[in-house]
């Protein structure tokens, strides 16, 4: 495994020396779909999807829709490809890119068109889920079957009072995420094309942050932040404000390289936390502190740079003990990854309202299973409750390996059987 923490990115060039390829490399890509948009079934498969969001979106659902981007890790299975090449090559992370986004509009587990191409395909670059952490010297592990992860740094509480905050281009995996972005301009610049239609770069390409304020806190100084909120709850208000203002401080860094205004400095618009509520750890938080900490910084700084809390939550954790307080505070409107079964997604929409939006996920460890145990699953989940009268949308990430296509197409075909209304 490649290991690579803030501190000895420089010993490790050999990982980023394929951003200095040659500009004429010719990229190897599918010269067009494997599945031909002509033949009945994917007609029939792309005139149901457009009935199916057309009603979600008029608020008059006829069946929970399937957001399925399994595609990446099953293409990635499928050529024996592990996840150190995607984040090693800049080359093969936009090629990677390309070609699932091609695999997703090839396989029918999700409402998804098929065979069909977009106006232009976009790529990104994509360190997600360890950018912030690197950049505050957390060892960073590049795993063969899963995306990266790190390593917790364990700072004392004087480290993290006297730690200068990090250089907004130059820390961490910065340089390299920048070397990644220089290589796809240079790439989409010379005229890439995918099955016809051009290919860009999206942007702003923000460092992924990976978590939001408590996150990177924990991040720093571990476990120990919880007990440093009851024993020197000062330092804590304090050391979650420096982390998001240097959150902020990076964004607007890197919007400003692009050339793209960061929505905070937009005269019109926006809300303050832009990318949604999307703490992970907090689970571990009581209302009263969550509030305490949490909920009174968001709101310090909507104030200060003039913007509205967001209202959208992204949450893969076991924290809904925190939606009602959420829902009080910010007027939630949407939640995104509330997983099933280790949420109860039915109680979810007694306490907050069914007139907020879900994107519910069924969990991995039950699509790693039988397609008889997956059905079972899917008419246990689609209860009346959870349906409600619609805003219910089901995400089918498949981030992990070991997921059959039959296990995804057995998904998909159940939730058009319980998912009705």
């Amino acid at each position: 495994m490649a290991r690579i923490g803030a501190a000895t990115i420089e010993q490790n060039r050999e990982i980023a020396d394929p951003c200095h390829a040659q500009a004429d490399y010719t990229m190897k890509l599918s010269p067009s779909f494997q599945i031909d948009p002509r033949e009945p079934w994917v007609e029939e498969h792309n005139r149901e999807v457009r009935e199916v969001w057309d009603a979600y979106k008029a608020d008059r659902p006829t069946c929970v829709p399937v957001i399925f981007t399994g595609a990446r890790t099953l293409y990635l299975e499928e050529n024996r490809i592990d996840y150190r090449t995607y984040y090693e090559n800049p080359d093969e992370m936009l090629r990677l890119q390309l070609e699932w986004q091609r695999r997703a509009k090839e396989l029918p587990f999700g409402d998804t068109l098929l065979a069909g191409t977009p106006a232009t395909w976009s790529v990104y670059v994509d360190f997600h889920p360890v950018a912030s952490a690197s950049c505050f010297g957390c060892p960073v592990v590049f795993r063969p079957d899963a995306v990266p992860a790190h390593e917790c740094a364990h700072l004392s509480r004087e480290q993290c009072r006297d730690m200068p905050m990090p250089d907004l281009f130059t820390s961490g995996l910065l340089p390299r995420q920048r070397e990644f972005m220089d290589r796809f301009d240079r790439i989409c610049n010379a005229g890439l094309t995918f099955l016809g239609k051009p290919v860009k770069r999206f942007k702003p390409s923000l460092p992924s942050i990976g978590g939001g304020t408590f996150s990177t806190a924990l991040d720093i100084r571990g476990p120990e932040i919880m007990a440093d909120m009851y024993e020197d709850p000062d330092f804590v208000h304090t050391f979650l404000e420096r982390i998001e203002e240097w959150h902020i401080a990076l964004h607007r860094a890197w919007s400003a390289m692009e050339g793209v205004p960061h929505a905070l400095d937009t005269p019109d618009g926006g809300t303050f936390g832009l990318y949604g509520l999307f703490d992970h750890g907090i689970d571990m938080l009581s209302p009263q502190i969550y509030d305490e900490f949490l909920v009174a910084l968001i709101l310090k700084l909507s104030r200060k740079y003039g913007k509205r809390p967001s209202t959208s939550l992204h949450h893969c954790g076991r924290g809904t003990h925190l939606f009602p307080l959420m829902q009080k505070r910010f007027g939630l409107t949407a939640i995104d990854a509330l997983t099933w079964p280790i949420n109860d997604v039915g109680k979810v929409r007694r306490e907050i309202g069914y007139e907020v939006w879900i994107k519910a996920v069924i969990s991995d460890s039950i699509l790693r299973t039988t397609p008889d145990a997956i059905r079972q699953a899917a008419k246990d989940f689609f209860t009346p409750e959870v349906k409600g009268k619609g805003r219910l949308s089901l995400w089918v990430a498949g981030e992990v390996t070991g997921i059959p296509a039959e296990n995804y197409r057995t998904l998909y075909a159940a939730v058009r059987e319980y998912g009705r209304y």
